[in-house]
């Protein structure tokens, strides 16, 4: 019994190596990163470096590969995006000596990308927002005229919000959609959606599927998220949503998915019917919420590729909350950075009662260390102004 788990310097790989772990299967973990977090979990058997996905894609797979055969691994489990996409492209390469329990790589691009997204929801009438498709320069100025604001710039081949921009104005819009291309290079096929943008709360519907049949179901709502805007959630909690999952397991029925999901909606509260926003073929970063409720994803991922198949897991404690702090600190800053009522939010903050850290557990601490070492280093890289967030906690900023 044994799994390589990558991308061991987030904290979606720590969840999971843990879930695997406590579960006595042997954890091989793996990363560019020389200090990643998971490699310090007592639950991480071992490590190895692989080349950078996003540098040496080619190396990386040729590594992966080597490491495979070497060890006589059971499993291979990628975690972020990146890793996922290039192993399921080369999957052929890994079956011959593993499981690889992913979707081909032309249904993991089908819902990755959000131009083909919004294509098939359409083709099955979907709930999605009002989205344009930019094809030149020419079109900008018209589409400002007919859209309504705000609206949402959004990158067709971004994860974890990474890009997301809102425009409030035609002017606005405009000048951040140019300043966008210009920025980035970008050719006319890769320049970014143009979404409604839908006031609400967020929610995720996650799904394993078994080569088209839903094996496990789980659903929270998104109480915090960092951006606050909207990014990953921070604190969440564990209900239920009918709408919703059939919603998600419609669309993935219909592409015939197999291995995990995350689906993301937004309840509109202008018609308090769910919008579909996007989806995650792979882990997701709330993926401890999942597991804290009672739907352990990556161990019933795990069973399914080694076994062939599992009983349906489809009920859970609804009411569970968890958060990952070290994020959910950076929204609190947020919200009181752009709120009237700091001592309430400072109140719903400190509450902890019945709360579930991502990462920080007692009995597994060492690599908590690690990764608030090189999160605080990202911090500070990207010039956050801490003192300024301090001074606004305490009630001294002018």
């Amino acid at each position: 019994m044994s799994v390589i788990v990558t991308n061991a310097s987030g904290a979606k790989a720590l969840v999971v190596t843990r879930s695997l772990g406590r579960k006595k299967i042997e954890v091989i973990t793996t990363d560019s990163e020389r200090f990643s977090a998971a490699f310090f979990s007592k639950y991480s058997r071992s490590h190895f470096l692989y080349p950078s996905p996003v540098n040496s894609p080619l190396e990386f797979i040729n590594t992966l590969e080597k490491e495979v055969k070497s060890r006589k691994i059971d499993v291979l489990m990628p975690i972020n995006s990146t890793e996922t996409l290039l192993i399921s492209k080369y999957k052929n390469k890994f079956e011959p000596y593993t499981k690889v329990p992913l979707a081909d790589y032309s249904k993991m691009v089908q819902l990755h990308n959000k131009e083909q997204l919004m294509k098939i929801a359409t083709e099955i009438d979907l709930p999605i927002p009002k989205t344009y498709n930019i094809k030149n320069v020419n079109e900008i100025r018209i589409i400002a005229e007919e859209i309504e604001y705000p609206v949402v710039i959004k990158p067709k081949d971004a994860t974890s919000s990474k890009g997301v921009q809102y425009a409030y104005s035609k002017d606005e819009f405009v000048y951040r959609y140019k300043h966008f291309i210009t920025e980035n290079n970008l050719n006319p096929s890769s320049y970014p959606l143009v979404q409604e943008y839908i006031p609400g709360d967020g929610y995720g519907v996650s799904v394993l599927f078994n080569h088209g049949e839903l094996r496990a179901l789980f659903t929270h709502r998104r109480l915090r998220e960092y951006p606050i805007t909207g990014g990953p959630s921070t604190l969440r909690e564990s209900v239920r949503h009918p709408e919703m999952e059939k919603i998600a397991i419609d669309l993935l029925k219909y592409i015939n998915w197999h291995g995990v999901a995350m689906i993301e909606f937004k309840l509109n509260k202008r018609t308090d019917r769910p919008v579909l926003i996007e989806v995650n073929p792979r882990f997701w970063g709330s993926i401890n919420q999942a597991i804290a409720s009672g739907v352990d994803f990556p161990f019933l991922l795990y069973k399914m590729a080694t076994d062939g198949d599992i009983k349906p897991v489809l009920n859970y404690k609804i009411g569970v909350k968890t958060r990952f702090l070290m994020n959910d600190l950076r929204a609190l800053f947020s919200h009181l950075r752009h709120s009237n009522n700091r001592i309430q939010i400072l109140k719903e903050f400190l509450n902890f009662d019945g709360l579930c850290d991502d990462i920080i557990i007692y009995e597994d601490i060492l690599p908590v260390t690690f990764f608030t070492y090189i999160n605080m280093k990202k911090v500070l890289k990207r010039n956050d102004n801490i003192c300024e967030h301090v001074k606004l906690i305490l009630g001294k900023n002018k």
